[in-house]
């Protein structure tokens, strides 16, 4: 007599977060983080989130009404900044403190959650306009603090007059993101992670520093 065929039964992912303490709306959202940087954003499922969070789908209806809306909580939980940004001086007079601030500031942010971030730069041509401006929301104020003391260190002497404090604002984002992804790869290097973001700072430090400021600078050094 031929053996029976049992069909396992299927799951709709992996088995709920165990040891989450907190609301259902806290489950939800470390949840969606996890399925969203394992299965994609455009693949992942309301059925697999609530699974994952160990609650039903109805209550992450009542709590997000739809998967965008539960996606864009997810991103102002990912990429708010650390503490609220704070007024600019009204004189510059520290070039490597403007720039160490905003690197500091920028990585401590970008490390949270590394393998969504990756997803989210996979996908982003999928984005929907919504999602782009929350992202551009979030981000902004703390890109335009720095692009405001960079004109005022230009105003005092300290920053050269021809760079451009917009392009600067994003170089000095470009290389922390690099950084970090590169960080979080196993390979071997031959720095730490603190190493590569003073060498960030020191590089656009020499790179924008005006000529009189570099000179003093180097007039100070015992």
């Amino acid at each position: 007599m031929p053996a029976r065929l049992v069909k396992s039964p299927v799951t709709p992912g992996p088995a709920p977060l165990s040891g989450k303490a907190g609301s259902a709306r806290e489950r939800l959202l470390d949840a969606a983080a996890v399925v969203f940087a394992r299965d994609g954003l455009a693949a992942s499922t309301t059925r697999q989130i609530a699974y994952a969070a160990g609650v039903n789908e109805v209550t992450l209806f009542r709590l997000f009404q739809t998967k965008q809306n539960l996606l864009t909580a997810v991103l102002e939980r990912l990429f708010a900044t650390p503490g609220q940004v704070p007024a600019a001086p009204a004189v510059e007079t520290d070039l490597r403190e403007i720039v160490r601030d905003y690197v500091s500031r920028y990585d401590a942010g970008i490390h949270k959650n590394l393998a969504l971030r990756r997803v989210l730069i996979g996908e982003i041509q999928h984005f929907q306009e919504h999602e782009l401006k929350v992202i551009r929301a979030i981000f902004e104020p703390a890109r335009q603090h720095l692009i405001a003391r960079l004109r005022g260190a230009q105003k005092a002497g300290i920053a050269r007059k021809e760079i451009d404090p917009a392009i600067v604002a994003d170089q000095i984002g470009a290389l922390v993101f690099m950084g970090a992804l590169k960080s979080s790869l196993p390979v071997c290097r031959e720095y730490s992670t603190r190493d590569y973001t003073h060498a960030c700072v020191e590089t656009i430090v020499r790179a924008i520093e005006s000529p009189a400021a570099a000179g003093a600078r180097k007039r100070s050094k015992p």
